[in-house]
């Protein structure tokens, strides 16, 4: 498919990915002959030079223009798959039903922290290529101590080690956005694993609730001070003080038995507050 500025849907953040060299870096961080689970296709930027280098391929498109030529496309090319349907609703059973060693995709900043916390739900064998507007990806991959790290950072890191690998401009893609992006390469840590995805999300929803309270404060009601010491935490600690072994042990004391939060998933990616570009660069979702 031929790239036409005028084929961006605004409603879906539609930027198309159009320079050579970062296709080229993206796809190399790929292994050849792997199974890949792209998420929003568009025109082709990545799809096309991988459907030579992957073993199989299944795509998630949304839009009905991309998905139909898609689907046309995957009738002459076996190891070709094609799901129509919004990435949030169909996700989960697509991994399920098609289990790939890897996810590509360029997410749209709308939904890129829920997105986010679902995607590092899925230990794949071989990990994820993920674009972001650039601000979420250095949230993503912040440590500690930084005014950056906050939810995604820690869930993220239950499986994965994530690294930024690739920064983009505006003029990578087409239409030119107002902001820059990152890519950003999850590698699994391949640790043992001391508490489940699902505890970790418990817990660190409810310690960064407030991001500027203590966690004495933050879990009032569900850990006591002595309690926090005997995990070895300082209760008088900020979330964002906390490393992802700390995190680990706090999530192991909760368990399953404290009451889940009011608030969504993952409101904001894992930071403070911030400006609400949805104008972002993605290769058509």
């Amino acid at each position: 498919m031929k790239q036409d500025p005028a084929m961006a849907k605004k409603s879906l953040g539609q930027h198309f990915l159009r320079d050579p060299q970062a296709i080229d870096r993206i796809l190399s961080l790929l292994p050849r002959s792997c199974s890949v689970l792209e998420i929003g296709p568009g025109l082709g930027a990545l799809t096309t030079p991988l459907l030579e280098r992957c073993e199989r391929l299944v795509l998630i498109e949304k839009d009905d223009r991309f998905a139909e030529h898609w689907r046309h496309v995957a009738r002459r090319r076996s190891g070709l798959h094609v799901v129509h349907a919004d990435v949030m609703q169909c996700l989960t059973e697509t991994v399920t039903q098609h289990r790939p060693e890897w996810i590509l995709g360029n997410l749209p900043y709308n939904i890129s922290g829920p997105l986010t916390a679902l995607l590092a739900s899925y230990p794949l064998e071989g990990g994820m290529v993920l674009m972001y507007q650039r601000e979420v990806a250095e949230r993503i991959c912040a440590g500690p101590g930084s005014r950056l790290y906050g939810n995604l950072s820690v869930l993220v890191r239950h499986y994965y080690e994530p690294k930024i690998c690739l920064r983009l401009p505006p003029g990578a893609f087409c239409p030119p956005p107002k902001v820059h992006s990152a890519v950003v390469l999850l590698k699994p840590r391949g640790l043992p694993l001391a508490c489940t995805y699902t505890a970790l999300q418990k817990t660190v929803r409810l310690g960064f609730a407030h991001r500027r309270k203590t966690l004495r404060n933050n879990f009032r009601g569900i850990l006591d001070e002595e309690q926090m010491l005997s995990l070895g935490i300082d209760p008088g600690l900020r979330p964002e003080q906390l490393d992802q072994a700390s995190w680990t042990r706090l999530a192991q004391a909760i368990g399953n038995v404290s009451p889940p939060p009011p608030a969504s998933l993952v409101n904001d990616p894992s930071g403070p507050a911030r400006r609400d570009h949805r104008n972002r660069p993605r290769d058509g979702h």
